[in-house]
């Protein structure tokens, strides 16, 4: 393994703790149903993909959502149930990254959306008083860059902006497809499961 001098994080399942299908009971709560595969992994339609390459606008995703509804819930009601994934960012994780800084050149690398965005940086900032960015040296987003994973180009977009070399870059995610786009560039991963940030890569990488 060649010498790490980058770590990319990825943000859901190991920076912050998910809870999708809370998310999704919540919503059917107001009448939004099936928006789900079989597989539970993939969503049926293709705004939700769109919202977080940031193609559509939130007025534009919400309305989308309703239209889905057999009710006539309020955007506020469904903005509320899809924000219901979103949990917190355990505090031992938060000092993990921050005790990475002082070697490493530590970026965030995450598919996301402007709803959930405001969530966790708010939440994060009434928290802790300070900025969740701050903890990187960069912070890239699906929706601001306009490319999600595991799109291939959404990583050479972080290697060629923050001016990184592959192999001295190691990134980190709990999606197998992400993790195997990064390979095919030569960056270095490690596969996160169960958030075991601390325990697993802690421990075995660094």
């Amino acid at each position: 393994m060649k010498t790490i001098k980058n770590i990319i994080f990825d943000l859901g399942g190991v920076i912050l703790n998910l809870n999708v299908p809370k998310a999704i009971a919540e919503l059917e709560t107001i009448g939004i149903t099936d928006i789900v595969n079989k597989t539970g992994h993939h969503y049926e339609y293709s705004f939700f993909y769109d919202f977080e390459i940031g193609k559509i606008s939130e007025d534009e995703y919400l309305e989308a959502l309703f239209n889905l509804s057999n009710e006539t819930p309020s955007y506020e009601q469904i903005r509320t149930a899809w924000n219901a994934m979103i949990l917190d960012i355990p505090k031992e994780r938060i000092a993990y990254i921050e005790s990475l800084r002082s070697k490493y050149n530590v970026y965030l690398l995450s598919n996301t959306n402007a709803i959930h965005q405001k969530k966790f940086l708010d939440e994060y900032e009434a928290a802790n008083g300070s900025k969740f960015n701050d903890l990187f040296k960069k912070a890239y987003y699906s929706h601001e860059v306009g490319i999600r994973k595991p799109d291939e180009n959404i990583f050479s977009f972080v290697l060629n902006d923050s001016k990184l070399n592959a192999e001295e870059s190691i990134f980190i995610d709990d999606s197998i497809d992400n993790i195997k786009a990064a390979e095919s560039l030569g960056i270095q991963t490690f596969y996160i499961k169960d958030y075991n940030l601390l325990s697993g890569f802690a421990t075995q990488i660094l």
